[in-house]
């Protein structure tokens, strides 16, 4: 027995990280056996542009058969940036359990959603005697539920990381800058761009930024971002900003943003440094505690699968021993077999019937799809107006669409006000889910007011919120 214990401790593991590209997909794959970690192996295979979603999700289903066919082990996964909250937070503690507790608290109150519909996680920057600074991330469980398809006998999901933080792995600090200095970055993958400030031991703050640098006001864009982000963190820019690329900006590009923001790029190229998901596997294999939007729920349930993994191996050299005396039973094997095919005809007897009774409820469904009036536009707008809450705040449009949902924008007086309609929003029964959250301070004619937009999701039919 204390052989097999010892087999069991020195399994081989595979860990394989996956990221969607512009065109296809990357996955890194890494071998650690008795201790002994190997090479990272990296492999790209372009796919069809409708495979990839806008946010960077692909379908299991849609892998490259080379991937799913030697896909085994410890998965890991990317959750673009923009789909959850990052915050930095000095918490403190210096304990584990108190510190998921406080960033659980913290989380609740920056977050205009239900922290139960949320998976969020805590990971430490650093640390003093009494106290840590940490960075914390929650996510909807809507969003990381997609992911259920990655979970099979052969591998399971250990790990959903934030593409940014993949990113600030591989991206060096440069070498010239003191350790106390700040670097304020700005990185375009392609899928989504973020500015960051950063020293060499934490990261200052994490903003998502809705800025396409193929727009004509994309230098005013920026200019304004980096404004809003001195004066929410009350943290001064660097003289010079780094840019790291999917794409070089040409030097008129260059030239114009310097002269707007009026500070002094150097442009890096992300080709240059290792794939996305490289970084991934050093955050998943660090004995640091690191992001993981993997529920609770999950994690129990990949623990009892390992139990019964070791219960199942256990089981068979026991069976093996005492087979002999099963063979008595073998008559009663028979019997059930007889019982199979009796069952098996009669299931075969009654197949037409229900596949009928099942088309019929297929048209009964779809007819009361048609006829549903819960989820029309009127509706929508009626809920939206019953939730808008007490003060200056007033839409500027509103779109509808039974099958996307709602799309609104509108301003109010400060962004306390938006937050508060957010939170409403959330808990009302006519929307499933909130997505694409903005909310930005714009000036005209010396008067601030809070611009916002927001997504809203219809649930499907046939479900309740």
């Amino acid at each position: 027995m204390k052989n097999l214990k010892l087999n069991i401790q020195r399994e081989e593991r595979t860990i394989t990280a996956i990221c969607p590209t512009l065109d296809g997909v990357e996955w890194s794959s890494l071998t650690i056996n008795n201790e002994q970690v190997g090479e990272i192996k990296t492999t790209h295979e372009s796919l069809l542009s409708e495979s990839i979603s806008a946010d960077g999700f692909i379908e299991f289903s849609d892998l490259p058969s080379s991937l799913k066919n030697i896909l085994i082990g410890e998965v890991i996964l990317a959750l673009p940036s923009r789909s959850m909250s990052l915050e930095t937070a000095t918490l403190p503690t210096v304990n584990e359990e108190e510190m998921r507790s406080m960033s659980q608290f913290f989380l609740d109150k920056k977050i205009p959603f239900a922290i139960d519909r949320m998976a969020y996680g805590c990971e430490i920057l650093s640390q003093s005697e009494q106290e840590s600074i940490a960075l914390l991330g929650a996510a909807q469980n809507s969003l990381i539920d997609r992911f259920t398809t990655y979970n099979s006998k052969k591998h399971e999901v250990k790990s959903i990381d934030s593409r940014i933080c993949g990113w600030l792995k591989l991206i060096p600090f440069p070498n010239e800058l003191p350790q106390d200095s700040n670097e304020c970055l700005l990185i375009d993958d392609g899928f989504e761009v973020h500015l960051v400030m950063r020293n060499q031991t934490h990261i200052h703050w994490i903003r998502p930024l809705y800025i396409h640098f193929d727009d004509t006001d994309a230098a005013e864009q920026l200019a304004f971002e980096l404004t809003y982000s001195v004066q929410q963190h009350a943290i001064e820019l660097p003289k010079t900003l780094s840019f790291w690329m999917h794409e070089p900006l040409s030097e008129a590009d260059q030239k114009q943003i310097q002269k707007i923001i009026n500070k002094q790029i150097r442009l890096n190229a992300l080709s240059e440094i290792s794939p996305l998901s490289n970084g991934l596997i050093e955050r998943y294999i660090s004995p640091q505690t690191t992001l993981n939007f993997i529920p609770s729920s999950w994690i129990e349930q990949q623990k009892q699968r390992v139990i019964h993994k070791r219960l199942r191996k256990y089981v068979t050299i026991i069976a093996a021993t005492w087979l002999l005396l099963f063979t008595l039973f073998f008559t009663i094997y028979g019997v059930r077999s007889a019982n199979l095919n009796r069952i098996l005809s009669e299931v075969t007897d009654i197949a037409p019937a229900a596949k009928k009774a099942k088309d019929n409820s297929e048209k009964l469904k779809a007819l009361q799809l048609y006829t549903d009036r819960s989820q029309s536009s009127l509706e929508c707008l009626r809920e939206l107006t019953m939730l808008l809450p007490a003060g200056d705040i007033e839409f500027t449009s509103y779109n509808y669409s039974k099958s996307k949902g709602v799309t609104l924008r509108g301003s109010a007086i400060n962004d306390d006000i938006v937050y508060e309609f957010f939170k409403k929003l959330a808990s009302s029964p006519l929307f499933d889910e909130l997505k694409n959250q903005s909310v930005n301070t714009r000036s005209t004619k010396g008067l601030q007011r809070a611009v916002f937009s927001v997504s809203l999701n219809l649930p499907k039919s046939g479900e309740t919120s």
